[in-house]
């Protein structure tokens, strides 16, 4: 069979193997951003993002003009996702001629053979595994402009190469042809410099695709006539980029406004993301490797023969032929060098142009065993692909992503009973702006500071309840009563428990139903590893000046908790504390540098508005305030240098209800965008409990200890003398353990879980911590029984 039957059959089983999954609403905050740029082009709004891939735009607008003539009276977002990710599915079908035609024109250059001739059976094998490739698979039917870059970045290679074959002189040394292969040669260069041009706009990244090997075909070009072909690419390529570019400068409103848009993105992907370039530490480059190589095959099972077969194949053409691996290099490595330095590897689908480059490599490897063995090593690998991948995108076209879920959800109930208002966590904010919404008023969302958008409107006299669409790994909401936002209502979406799915966003949503809160903090508490950055980042603290929760007023007794640490150094005085109502002195304690714990129980009545109370501004509080004011501040008990303080648990409940805290033996919060929030507990550690007055139910997820040590850890719960519980402790695991009636008091309260094996960081080699850890607890619950 010919090359080109051979491709056209596996492009129409690859187009038919996804046309039922093509994706019918948008899921990816890329996606969004895209599709708004469709619907309405404005690069300063971030419709899309910059640089503005107008390129991509432009065809997603031809695309959603012929969907949306098809589609009858489907929502825009409906449309414009189906629009997109036919760009991309059609951009699959290209990429088996593409793949092909660049490692055939490679195999050309080094054996100074004609690329057409024949079936190429490595470049065949190449395609195939590309095709299938899980990353790749998947990418197929999402809306988004990876594919069809990759695809135009991969056709300006393939014209690239095949000039660098007409320039290359023939290997019986004929010179009859030269003059005509040099001006073919001219004529494939400038395609390939135009194609390149033009994928800039597509995608900016594949200046990394193409452009070496622009380079390198100039390179090997020097001594016949590299001035000429040098001024022809570049103005050819000039002429590709300034196709899409003016029109781009001229639609943002000309080249300042168009730079100030670049420079907030830039700046937002430098502040969000892990990068190499900024802290080049062996963990994340580890990692930053697994994300690159393992994750775009959807884990090691697959990816450990493929990269064993590319390893073998790199060192064979290192070894034997590094005229084709230089030709290779050239096409992905400095693409490789830029994604792992200067992007977020977390974002699984970034790795995905450096897939052919892998997918090459591992058929040299099987071309090892025998030549013969290429095409059967790379039908099975690619079976094994399709077989883990297929049931992915499955999946993916059976439910909406979660930001369409609780959208459709939220429209619904309201219109049964509306809530006060709709609020939310930023990131939420633009798939709000492509899909309908009918629940008003819908409050701001600030980057960092969307729960001070919560204050103003109960501050305003808002009771009505509230409804919060919460990014589950933000933490910011430990800032509100936890008893106001019990209601919680979870979004998940299967799709995103696999590797390739990797960086989406937003992959999780919580729907938060917020009852009016019995109290709220505002700026300066450092509840939670993010509200202390936000703290930080804001210069509040409570050695800076009071910081202020509003409380609101109620006639009957309160129990208050409140919980941090002194981070003065070991030979600094104490400080203390003051905890005032509406400017009337509770209560001061001194702390020595350390943790504390402090409750404070407060009389009937005491919440109530006094004549000359005072707002924390120094005011007097307005009569019918329903709030009041409680600050903490604290002060050096000796010395005129303020010692830092930090406030990282509050709550303020009637006393009669079940309130809890982390007490002795367990260290302060910590926060990594992967994991989430977890504390780690020492070999004893204590968890404080008032009003047990009935059963409870202690839950806690703990991270495996086979990661930190040799064996599992034995883990035991007490309540003074009384054994609750007991585990081993292998696997990341939930452990549960109830607490009958009656047992707490005895223990004044406390609960103390026991391990028995901790390690110091610093004695390993690591960071100067001297912390004794010994269990990773996630996450932590303490509720009577029965109650959720």
């Amino acid at each position: 069979m010919t090359p080109r039957r051979v491709l056209t059959a596996l492009a129409i089983v690859i187009g038919l193997a996804h046309l039922p999954f093509l994706a019918s609403t948008l899921e990816d905050i890329d996606s969004v951003n895209f599709a708004l740029g469709v619907r309405d082009f404005d690069v300063a709004a971030h419709r899309p993002h910059p640089p503005g891939y107008p390129v991509y735009i432009a065809m997603g607008k031809v695309a959603a003009a012929i969907v949306g003539a098809v589609s009858g009276a489907a929502a825009p977002s409906t449309i414009e996702a189906r629009a997109l990710s036919l760009l991309s599915w059609l951009a699959a079908m290209l990429l088996p001629f593409l793949v092909y035609r660049v490692f055939a024109a490679a195999r050309a250059v080094r054996d100074q053979t004609p690329p057409w001739t024949g079936l190429d059976a490595p470049a065949l094998a190449t395609a195939a595994l590309t095709l299938t490739n899980p990353l790749i698979w998947t990418m197929t039917v999402r809306p988004m402009s990876d594919l069809p870059g990759l695809t135009l970045a991969l056709a300006a290679q393939a014209c690239l190469l095949t000039a660098w074959w007409w320039q290359t002189p023939p290997a019986d040394g004929d010179r009859r042809l030269e003059p005509e292969m040099t001006a073919m040669s001219g004529r494939m260069l400038v395609v390939g410099a135009l194609l390149a041009g033009l994928a800039i706009g597509l995608r900016t990244q594949t200046l990394w695709l193409t452009a070496p090997v622009l380079l390198a075909v100039l390179v090997d070009r020097i001594g016949r006539g590299v001035a000429g072909a040098l001024i022809g690419a570049t103005m050819t390529s000039a002429i590709g980029a300034l196709a899409w570019a003016v029109p781009l400068v001229v639609v943002s409103g000309g080249m300042q406004e168009y730079l100030a848009a670049l420079g907030t993105q830039a700046g937002e992907d430098f502040a969000s993301g892990e990068m190499l370039y900024l802290n080049p530490a062996p963990r994340l480059i580890a990692l930053a490797l697994v994300h690159t190589f393992i994750d775009p095959w959807d884990g090691w099972l697959l990816a450990l023969p493929v990269l064993a077969l590319a390893a073998a194949g790199a060192v064979h053409l290192l070894w034997r032929d590094r005229r084709t691996l230089a030709l290779v290099a050239a096409m992905g490595v400095p693409y490789l060098v830029f994604h792992l330095l200067f992007q977020d590897t977390s974002f699984i689908r970034y790795a995905m142009p450096l897939v052919p480059m892998v997918a090459f490599l591992a058929v040299q490897g099987a071309a090892l065993v025998s030549a013969r063995a290429v095409i059967p090593v790379a039908a099975a690998l690619s079976l094994a692909a399709v077989a883990v991948a297929t049931p992915t995108t499955m999946t993916y076209a059976t439910a909406p992503a979660p930001a369409v879920q609780v959208l459709d959800a939220i429209n619904a109930e309201a219109a049964k009973s509306p809530p006060g208002a709709l609020a939310m966590h930023q990131t939420f904010q633009r798939p709000l702006e492509a899909e309908r919404v009918t629940v008003t008023p819908q409050l701001p969302s600030p980057p960092r500071r969307e729960w001070l958008e919560l204050t103003r409107f109960w501050q305003q006299g808002h009771t009505g309840p509230v409804w919060f669409l919460a990014d589950p790994r933000r933490s910011d909401l430990a800032l509100i009563d936890p008893q106001s936002r019990r209601d919680v209502v979870p979004f998940r979406w299967e799709p995103t428990e696999h590797l390739v799915f990797g960086g989406m966003r937003p992959a999780a949503v919580d729907w938060v139903r917020m009852t009016p809160p019995r109290w709220f903090a505002e700026e300066g508490w450092s509840l939670t590893p993010e509200t202390a950055g936000m703290a930080a980042l804001m210069g509040r603290a409570p050695h800076l000046g009071p910081i202020t929760a509003r409380v609101r007023r109620d006639p009957q007794a309160v129990r208050i908790l409140v919980g941090g640490r002194s981070l003065a150094g070991p030979h600094d005085p104490a400080a203390r504390f003051t905890l005032s109502i509406d400017g009337r002195v509770i209560d001061t304690w001194d702390v020595a540098p350390g943790y504390f714990l402090r409750i404070v129980e407060l009389p009937s009545g005491s919440l109530a508005l006094t004549p000359g109370a005072l707002a924390p501004e120094g005011a007097l509080a307005v009569a019918n305030d329903p709030w009041a004011a409680l600050t903490i501040a604290s002060t050096a008990v000796s010395g005129s240098a303020p010692i830092p303080t930090a406030i990282e648990q509050f709550d303020l409940q009637p006393a009669d209800t079940l309130m809890w805290a982390f007490d002795r033996g367990w260290y302060e919060a910590e926060y990594t965008p992967a994991l989430g929030v977890w504390h780690w507990a020492g070999p004893a550690a204590t968890l404080r409990v008032f009003n047990a007055s009935s059963a409870l139910r202690v839950t806690m997820e703990i991270e495996s200890p086979l990661r930190y040590f040799g064996q599992p850890s034995d883990v035991v719960a007490r309540a003074g003398t009384v054994e609750l519980a007991r585990a081993t402790i292998a696997d990341t695991t939930t452990w549960s353990f109830d607490v009958p009636a009656g047992t707490l008091p005895a223990a004044s309260g406390e609960i103390v879980i026991e391990t028995t094996q901790t390690f110091v960081p610093a004695e390993r080699g690591g960071p100067p911590d001297l912390r004794a850890l010994g269990l990773r607890v996630f996450n932590l619950r303490i509720e009577h029984v029965g109650l959720r």
